[in-house]
């Protein structure tokens, strides 16, 4: 009898332990998704953003188009990522994705020496150069840089200190 009694305590424990877990990955696939899409699609220029598990590491991958004021944006989305590295996913082009790369000298010159007035006038030069529209935005944390010719529109955050709070940001291929 007593035997039966554990057998059935221990069922019981199991399945309650099985529907607590079912109930946790339910609310956080559900829940929390639409709790992001829904406060990100309040940004303009985001199309939509959600949580995604490449190689067990998780990040917010965020669908822009035509975004603009990337300072901003990017601090509402921290606040609704709670940790979670963000992934932009933009327009680029070719010609885009080239300006940045010569950008790069500059943007990682300023960090290392400090002279941020001097990267963004040659940042403004380049990108006047290749007739690519500039906006360019700076906080202690980071660079904010948007890249735009015609609908083609390449975004990328560059940290200053390594937090690791922004990943690289990517083509979109849809």
């Amino acid at each position: 009898m007593t035997n039966r009694r554990i057998l059935l305590i221990s069922l019981v424990g199991f399945l309650i332990f099985g529907l607590l877990l079912g109930g946790k990955y339910i609310y956080q696939k559900q829940w929390v998704d639409v709790t992001i899409l829904s406060q990100s699609q309040e940004i303009p220029g985001v199309v939509s953003a959600k949580v995604e598990s490449h190689n067990g590491l998780k990040e917010m991958v965020v669908k822009t188009n035509q975004l603009t004021n990337l300072r901003q944006a990017c601090q509402i989305l921290k606040k609704v990522a709670e940790n979670v590295p963000i992934r932009f996913i933009d327009s680029r082009n070719q010609t885009l994705e080239r300006v940045l790369g010569q950008m790069q000298f500059a943007v990682q010159e300023g960090i290392a020496s400090g002279n941020f007035t001097v990267m963004a006038q040659n940042l403004r030069t380049q990108a006047e150069n290749e007739d690519v529209n500039l906006e360019l935005e700076m906080d202690s944390d980071a660079i904010y840089l948007i890249l735009n010719q015609g609908p083609a529109q390449l975004i990328e955050v560059i940290e200053r200190n390594g937090q690791g709070e922004f990943l690289s940001s990517e083509k979109d291929m849809g």
